[in-house]
């Protein structure tokens, strides 16, 4: 037996070195290229960090209670349903992707995170994994819809993903497993070499996708750098790259970048001269923002200390600048052309100040990278798991997982920083965009955009935290439904005139409303002080009946969970002051009205009565709840003759800060730019004499931003709520303490009682008058009917 034993042992030795010459024979090499990050020395720069890393561990804690066993082998890990589609795929490589991260790199807390680092990698990482590379169509086995997922649309975006998790663990990944994910890389990679990368400027950009697929090719190389195909994998990754963001003219653009002329690289344009370009048939600036796919690359050779391709930064200045004219000061976008996707998805761009920072040394990226941060952290601390999005507002499968992964992309860009240029400049004046026919006018007071092409729009909003105006597609136009006809009509521009300045703009639109319907003559006017004036006049182009004439409109945001909004808006007409809570589908007839104020925020004035109505919303479209106020209501069914003047409006809207001396109706909201007093206040919290050291303190003031602390060490907390440890507005306050930890999908572990979770039972009061630096709450588990920390279970 000892004999045979001997010889079985000899036999899978000599198997063993067989599959490893093969594995060379295959790849060149077990060898990855190294990753090296450099140390960061720069204390400003490592305070931001900290404040990063701090949301991705909060952020992998959400992920880590929805991550569980596939239902064919529960020896493999994923977090969504088992289908091969993007939205089951890409959650879990974005995942993966982030937990590797937090694995490899930083200043891991696992009180924090929930798990220890090793149970981390070894109980969720390698069996994510697994899954992964097992379900790919290298793999051994398909998806539990039957399809094995690979070679599609957004494939090489995933397993770049997969494959950076696997080189930032290479050295304690299981051998199978490093090959099976060399295997899929190379499989994903190869498809684009050879290939000539696709182009298109009208409706649907190809940027996004040719950078997306520039980056599968780069982590080929990362994971196989002595493979006989890294050469035309390097080749393909820079064409890919530069090709993403190429305009008309670079086609005869002398310029050299990477060695060669543009000219001579040119494969076709994807944006416009201007820098704008178009997804989803408009002007998208969430697409533009997408260049962020190709830094993460220059990331990844910052950590193998090779020089970074010219191509990864070419008219990524030209983008970025127009994204500073949409930039709203809580860090999403104002958007011209209206906003398909969530609203508040601003945490994402976080990845475009980092990256430009710190690779484009761009002087006002720093600036507003910490302004994104800073509204990131308030979003995450509503969540008492650790979530950045509330369910609410998000809708796309993998935001969480992606926003996880990318939080880690801009702590590694900031650990490569050398410097940081901070010079920041606001961006006040007109900017015109003239292939996107968009023009911008920001004021300190209000953005105005203008749009007359891919669609007509035009917003007045208040350039403060709640930005109060929603970004409706049909902004400033409305609709009009016709007698027998099904839905709005369409808007068809006949005509535009627009003449910027440099203090503002004037433009005159010709529209109709159907095809010989009805005729609208708009005239917009932008000026200094941050005032919109709107003009309109509708006129029948021939007989007609209509059923509803709802234009002028105004989108307002009136939302019940989105950190710069309260949940309810006061709408005053004519000195009428109504509530609308958010959803409640509330009206208000406001025929006659010559002014409205939308919250304290927004004043519409008109020198005649309006025909105003405000309906307000039921429910949540897009991840967000839009009010609708209509300047211009003509309701129910009513005839007109051809070439009769239907009506005629004209509106001047303006932030409140802008009312004229003496005019003191109604009084301005709290929630605008200029932010409260706030006292320093920090302290600990007990129970029953002893310190709590899991969870967080929340202190809601009324009509005032929540502020948040942790609880660490000893119990203690600081108060945050605009800026880090600024502390709380004055003035006597709920409180509530949120002192759970999640241990898996279904079990929660509570570390005190849940009375005290929210503010309606807590029956805990702050009284914040001045600084306060050794504030005490008690609590007890008295009469909650347990006598220590308990685990709670829930339904499945």
């Amino acid at each position: 037996m000892a004999v045979l034993s001997e010889r079985r042992s000899c036999t899978i030795l000599v198997w063993a070195v067989f599959l490893s010459l093969a594995v060379r024979g295959i790849y060149g090499s077990d060898k990855v290229l190294p990753c090296r990050p450099p140390e960061q020395k720069n204390p400003k720069i490592r305070a931001v960090q900290d404040r990063i890393y701090r949301a991705v561990e909060l952020q992998a804690h959400h992920l880590l209670m929805i991550v569980h066993p596939w239902a064919e082998d529960s020896k493999l890990l994923l977090l969504t349903q088992s289908k091969g589609g993007e939205h089951w795929i890409r959650p879990n490589t974005s995942t993966v992707e982030g937990l590797a991260f937090l694995y490899r790199f930083g200043p891991y807390d696992e009180k924090l995170v929930g798990v220890s680092r090793e149970d981390l990698f070894r109980k969720t990482i390698v069996p994510m994994m697994r899954y992964l590379v097992t379900t790919h169509v290298t793999g051994a086995r398909p998806t539990s819809d039957g399809k094995p997922w690979g070679d599609q649309w957004q494939s090489a975006l995933w397993t770049q993903s997969l494959g950076r998790a696997a080189w930032w663990t290479w050295a304690d990944l299981p051998e199978d497993l490093r090959q099976g994910v060399r295997r899929v890389a190379a499989h994903e990679a190869d498809r684009f070499v050879g290939r000539t990368p696709p182009h298109q400027l009208r409706q649907d950009t190809k940027a996004e996708e040719n950078a997306w697929n520039s980056t599968i090719l780069n982590v080929a190389v990362l994971l196989m750098p002595s493979d006989p195909r890294r050469a035309a994998w390097e080749k393909e990754f820079q064409r890919w790259a530069l090709s993403s963001f190429l305009r008309p003219a670079d086609e005869r653009n002398p310029q050299i970048v990477d060695g060669r002329p543009v000219s001579e690289q040119f494969t076709g344009a994807n944006i416009f001269d201007d820098f704008t370009l178009e997804n989803h048939r408009i002007v998208h600036p969430d697409y533009m923002a997408t260049f962020e796919l190709l830094l993460q690359s220059a990331v990844d050779y910052s950590l193998t200390g090779r020089r970074t391709p010219e191509a990864l930064l070419f008219n990524l200045p030209g983008i970025y600048e127009n994204l500073k004219w949409m930039i709203l000061p809580e860090g999403g976008f104002v958007y011209p052309n209206g906003q398909d996707w969530e609203l508040f998805r601003l945490p994402k761009w976080m990845s475009n100040h980092a990256f430009m920072a710190v690779y484009g040394r761009d002087p006002d990226a720093w600036a507003l990278l910490q302004s994104n941060l800073e509204t990131t952290e308030k979003m995450q601390a509503r969540n008492p798991d650790g979530a950045i999005f509330h369910a609410k507002e998000n809708f796309f499968a993998s935001n969480q997982a992606d926003l996880l992964r990318w939080l880690g992309c801009n702590w590694l860009a900031l650990q490569a920083a050398k410097d940081i240029v901070d010079r920041p400049v606001p961006r006040l004046g007109v900017k015109r965009l003239e292939a996107g026919k968009i023009i911008l006018h920001r004021t300190p007071a209000a953005v105005h955009t203008l749009s007359w092409g891919a669609t007509v729009m035009a917003q007045c909003v208040p350039f403060q935290l709640d930005r109060v105006v929603s970004p409706d597609k049909r902004s400033g136009v409305g609709h009009i439904r016709f007698e027998g006809v099904k839905g709005d009509a369409p808007v068809l521009l006949r005509s535009a005139e627009v003449a910027d300045r440099a203090d503002g703009f004037t433009a005159d639109l010709v529209l109709d409303h159907g095809r010989e319907g009805v005729r609208a003559e708009l005239r917009f006017e932008s000026s200094a002080d941050g005032t919109l004036t709107m003009r309109e006049k509708l006129t029948a182009i021939k007989d007609l009946t209509t059923d509803e004439i709802a234009t002028g409109l105004i989108g307002v945001l009136n939302d019940a969970y989105w950190i710069y909004e309260s949940g309810s808006r006061k709408i005053a007409m004519d000195g009428r002051v109504t509530d609308v809570p958010a959803l409640s589908g509330k009206r208000i007839e406001g025929s006659g009205a010559r002014r409205i104020v939308v919250d304290g925020a927004l004043e519409i004035t008109s020198p005649q009565p309006l025909k105003a109505r405000y309906a307000g919303t039921k429910e949540i479209v897009r991840g967000r709840a839009t009010d609708e106020l209509y300047l211009n209501y003509l309701g129910g069914r009513r005839s007109w003759k051809k070439g009769e003047v239907i009506s005629q409006y004209e509106a001047r809207l303006r932030p409140v800060e802008n009312r004229e001396k003496g005019d003191k109706e109604p009084e301005p909201s709290k929630k605008t730019a200029g932010r409260p007093k706030r006292f320093p206040v920090s302290g600990r919290v007990l129970i029953d004499g002893k310190p709590l050291e899991v969870g967080f303190i929340q202190v809601l003031p009324k009509g005032n931003r929540v502020a948040t602390g942790a609880l660490g060490r000893g119990g203690r907390f600081t108060l945050t709520t605009f800026t880090e440890n600024d502390g709380c507005v004055p003035g006597k306050h709920y409180i509530a303490i949120l002192a759970v930890k999640s241990l898996s999908p279904t079990k929660m572990k509570w570390f005190a009682p849940k009375k005290y979770s929210t503010v309606a039972t807590s029956g805990l009061i702050l009284e914040v008058s001045g600084p306060r630096n050794n504030v005490e709450i008690h609590l007890t588990w008295k009469g909650s009917g347990h006598k220590k920390p308990f685990i709670e279970r829930q339904e499945e």
